[in-house]
């Protein structure tokens, strides 16, 4: 399929107005999308906040399973109601551990709270940035990785063209409605591309659709 977007707009964040234009034109370049969004119906935009604490989830979520995700992180916030910069920068790493925090994230974040301290403006500034200037800033932060980047670009920064790379879900949901093997990563991002600049709303799509359990008609 030829990247037929001719009608993109200037980068735009994620709202209501802009994911229904770009369902339009994604589903009228792209049957089996056209399909996919008429099973998910309505896609649920992000309404994560933008701060300190929901950022630092990101940290904790890496490599680790949702249940011990959240058991982990639900022990800090009960250690650090209050979870500001300033609070975790007064809990020692081996506190944090006793958490279950490893000794490596929980620096990551303890340099993120530093940052911040000292620039608290930093995470709105990067949501004036483009969206490969915002990701190699986010990268430069020790703690995230390719994945985390994206995560953080779509869900907080609500970044119109993100397609996280690696991410089991996605790749799932990708290869059952195009017949691919989910493990070829490097097919998946390539074909992704056709999406730009709309390719956060497909992969909200893709994640509503796992997530519902929808199921795709056979043929």
């Amino acid at each position: 399929m030829n990247n037929l977007f001719e009608e993109t707009m200037t980068e735009n964040l994620i709202n209501e107005k802009n994911v229904e234009n770009a369902i339009l034109i994604l589903s009228k370049n792209d049957l089996i999308l056209k399909k996919m969004f008429n099973l998910v119906g309505k896609v649920k935009l992000p309404n994560e906040r933008l701060e300190f604490k929901n950022v630092c989830r990101i940290i904790v979520n890496q490599q680790l399973s949702g249940k011990a995700a959240n058991t982990i992180f639900n022990r800090i916030k009960e250690k650090i109601p209050n979870l500001s910069p300033k609070c975790f920068l007064s809990i020692s790493t081996e506190e944090m551990r006793q958490c279950g925090l490893s000794n490596a994230k929980s620096n990551y974040i303890k340099l993120l709270a530093n940052k911040l301290n000292h620039n608290p403006l930093y995470f709105y500034q990067l949501q004036k940035l483009d969206t490969l200037s915002a990701k190699n800033e986010i990268w430069s932060n020790k703690g995230f990785g390719e994945w985390s980047s994206d995560i953080f670009l779509l869900f907080y920064l609500r970044k119109m063209d993100v397609f996280p790379i690696g991410d089991v879900t996605l790749n799932k949901v990708f290869s059952k409605i195009y017949g691919t093997d989910q493990k070829d990563e490097k097919y998946i991002y390539k074909y992704s591309h056709n999406w730009t600049p709309y390719k956060s709303v497909v992969s909200l799509a893709f994640w509503q659709f796992f997530d519902d359990g929808i199921e795709w008609p056979k043929k």
